[in-house]
C-alpha cells in the first residue's frame, strides 16, 4: 500500500506557472510509478502463489518415494521367501533336514514381514485415495 500512498501524494494538478510539458510530465511520472506498482503487485502475488503450492509438491514428492520404497520392500520379501524356500528344498535334497527346517523358519519369518508390509501400502493407498 506505500507505493499507492505515494501515488496519492503527487498529483497531475496544474499549479501556478506550469506549462503543459510540466503536467505532461507529471502524468507520464504518475502513470510510471503506478504500472512500476502493479507489476510489483503482480510479481509479489506470484510468488506467493508459488510458495504456496511448495509444500503439496514436496508432500506429493515424499509420497511417491514413500510408495516406491513400499513397493521395493514388497519386492526384496518375495525374493527372501523364493530363496529360503530354494535353500529348504537344497538342503532337504543333500540330507540336512535341521538346515531344511531353519530355511522354511526364515522363508515363514519372510511371508510375515511382506504380509505386514502388504497391509501398511494398503493403508497408504487408501489414506491417499481419500485425499
Amino acid at each position: 500500500m506505500e507505493g499507492l500512498a505515494a501515488l496519492g501524494e503527487a498529483t497531475a494538478v496544474p499549479s501556478e506557472g506550469d506549462t503543459d510539458d510540466d503536467v505532461l510530465d507529471r502524468l507520464w511520472r504518475l502513470a510510471a510509478q503506478a504500472i512500476e506498482h502493479a507489476d510489483q503487485v503482480l510479481h509479489d502475488g506470484g510468488q506467493t502463489a508459488a510458495a504456496a503450492e511448495e509444500p503439496h509438491r514436496r508432500a506429493t514428492g515424499a509420497r511417491e518415494r514413500a510408495a516406491l520404497a513400499k513397493r521395493r520392500e514388497l519386492a526384496a520379501h518375495l525374493r527372501a521367501i523364493e530363496v529360503h524356500e530354494r535353500a529348504a528344498e537344497l538342503q532337504e535334497r543333500l540330507g540336512y533336514p535341521d538346515r531344511a527346517a531353519r530355511a522354511r523358519a526364515h522363508a515363514g519369518h519372510a511371508r510375515e514381514l511382506y504380509a505386514r508390509a502388504r497391509e501398511e501400502q494398503q493403508e497408504h493407498e487408501r489414506v491417499d485415495a481419500s485425499r
